[in-house]
């Protein structure tokens, strides 16, 4: 692999075929005509980074990490704490070499082999001197594409464990949403009977290419209610985009409307790939969620989906961990690591890495015992 890397910050510089040679069938995300669809985000908050070798491609975006933010994630076992309190009041920017509004789908892929340490020093390097960028972010399938220089990676790289992707594995045997419902324990069963009928005043709507541009302006403004309530966000998402994921060929994007009395209380989107099913990005009024149980109604309508699109699985994402998983996802454990370019801010930030984990939470198990045997 050669040590110069071309990068280019948008799929209209360069050549889109060559670009696509190397995306698998089984990942249409990393296919130009995909990613375009994120240039619509504020380039001064997110910076698309299409980095291309003659073995392989890399998708990354430089942005901004709120401090306030990342503090949720630090020093959890102290009620105070003075560098908690310090980096509350933090901006890093940050390369991440990934998609940050698709934690969970890979954006690399090389032709033969993962990419060596050496060189990826050296493409950090290039970035660093071109950008001033100090701070790299390693998502887990990306750290998982890294060849070491010996067994493990240097200590510049700093690991850390993160949120787990909840996913559900969904039975063969379910042919609608009653079968699952059958599978649960009994207190499941009640808490399923009780949402159904929480959100009994609630339509569902399929949002279209009809009449998706009408609904935009709302669905902004349920989407940053949830936003604004994550523990860890990286920027925002732009529900624009929308209009241009309801275009994809290879990808299917489904769109619901929650509403009640004729006005949008919720929304949600689903991606259909081959045979799993993605949940992302969800809007939400929080101030009708309890008495009307809207998100949990999301999560088993999810289900519903899923089962109706023969998924194999349903990945939910990585907040609210233990809230899904009383709905029967699953925690696949997940690292990430960080890449401190200057050793000074290296030596500074070392001790926060070193702390950083996610909140701890209880798995439930909502499956009778006879069907997890």
């Amino acid at each position: 692999m050669n040590d110069q890397y071309d990068i280019y910050h948008s799929v209209s510089e360069f050549n889109q075929n060559t670009w696509n040679e190397f995306v698998p069938n089984e990942n249409p995300f990393l296919k130009t005509s995909f990613l375009k669809c994120f240039e619509k985000l504020n380039k001064n908050e997110v910076l698309p980074f299409y980095i291309q070798t003659k073995k392989g491609i890399v998708y990354g975006h430089l942005i901004t990490i709120d401090g306030k933010k990342a503090a949720n994630y630090f020093e959890l076992d102290k009620t105070l704490s003075l560098k908690r309190w310090l980096l509350k009041r933090m901006k890093i920017k940050f390369f991440c070499f990934g998609n940050t509004h698709l934690s969970n789908v890979s954006s690399n892929s090389f032709a033969i082999d993962k990419i060596s340490e050496t060189h990826l020093i050296s493409l950090i390097d290039q970035i660093k001197k071109s950008y001033g960028i100090n701070f790299f972010l390693l998502p887990d399938h990306f750290l998982n594409n890294i060849k070491p220089k010996t067994t493990t990676l240097s200590k510049n790289f700093k690991t850390f464990n993160i949120d787990p992707d909840m996913v559900l594995p969904i039975d063969d045997k379910w042919n609608s949403f009653n079968h699952y419902s059958k599978a649960v324990q009994s207190k499941y069963k009640k808490r399923i009977r009780k949402v159904y009928k929480d959100s009994k005043d609630i339509v569902i709507k399929s949002i279209t290419k009809e009449n998706l541009k009408k609904e935009l302006s709302k669905m902004a403004s349920l989407y940053n209610n949830v936003y604004v309530k994550s523990t860890f966000s990286g920027p925002p998402f732009n529900t624009d985009i929308y209009l241009d994921f309801i275009n994809q060929s290879s990808i299917e994007i489904y769109i619901y409307g929650y509403y009640l009395n004729k006005k949008m209380v919720a929304f949600s989107s689903e991606f259909m790939v081959n045979s799993m099913l993605y949940s992302y990005f969800i809007g939400l009024d929080y101030k009708l969620n309890e008495k009307f149980s809207i998100y949990n109604r999301i999560l088993y309508d999810t289900i519903e989906h899923g089962i109706a699109n023969k998924a194999s699985k349903i990945v939910y994402g990585r907040t609210a961990s233990e809230f899904k998983s009383t709905i029967g996802a699953e925690p696949i454990s997940s690292k990430s690591a960080v890449y401190v370019s200057n050793k000074y801010l290296s030596f500074i930030f070392s001790p926060i890495f070193k702390r950083i984990a996610p909140a701890k939470w209880v798995q439930r198990k909502p499956f009778k015992k006879e069907l997890l045997n």
